[in-house]
């Protein structure tokens, strides 16, 4: 697995490698420019970018963005996956059309089977703090995932009960 790491520091570049194959060929570069320079630079393909959405001074949604618009152009580039820093920023994004995204602090076992559906076009697991562009889970009043229609291919009245909020 070839990857392009957009990291803001030492911390966080801890908590992702422990994460990563041993095999795995990573670029650590500091800021989305340096990493987009990278990408023209042209003299390697990765697998996945790998962004933070906190670095500076453009961030991860600047990355992912430029990445997009590289891919309109008919450039092929490969996926993003943000780390964000709160749930919230889910909107955020689907609105940059992140290909996944993971909460951090990251768990090293969550972001080891992101990476690999992502990169080998599986279908991403359901994890608490993991979304895809398109049918993400969202995580719950309790932090658990919950489901939607759009995570499970159904409606509403095909859940349970008890994942309707309580309406029969």
């Amino acid at each position: 697995m070839k990857i392009l790491l957009v990291s803001g520091g030492p911390a966080l570049t801890r908590q992702v490698t422990t994460a990563l194959p041993v095999d795995a060929e990573v670029v650590e570069v500091r800021t989305p420019q340096r990493g987009l320079a990278v990408l023209d630079e042209g003299e390697r393909e990765f697998d996945v970018i790998l962004g933070d959405a906190d670095t500076h001074p453009t961030g991860g949604f600047y990355l992912t963005r430029d990445v997009r618009a590289r891919m309109t152009d008919g450039q092929d580039v490969p996926p993003v996956v943000l780390m964000i820093a709160r749930p919230q920023d889910e909107y955020l994004c689907r609105w940059v059309q992140a290909d996944a995204w993971i909460v951090k602090p990251v768990d090293p076992f969550d972001l080891a089977d992101l990476l690999a559906a992502v990169v080998s076009g599986a279908d991403v697991p359901a994890l608490p703090g993991v979304g895809v562009l398109g049918h993400a889970p969202r995580l719950g009043p309790g932090g658990g995932v919950t489901a939607d229609r759009t995570t499970l291919g159904g409606t509403r009245a095909e859940l349970p009960a008890h994942r309707q909020g309580g309406r029969s």
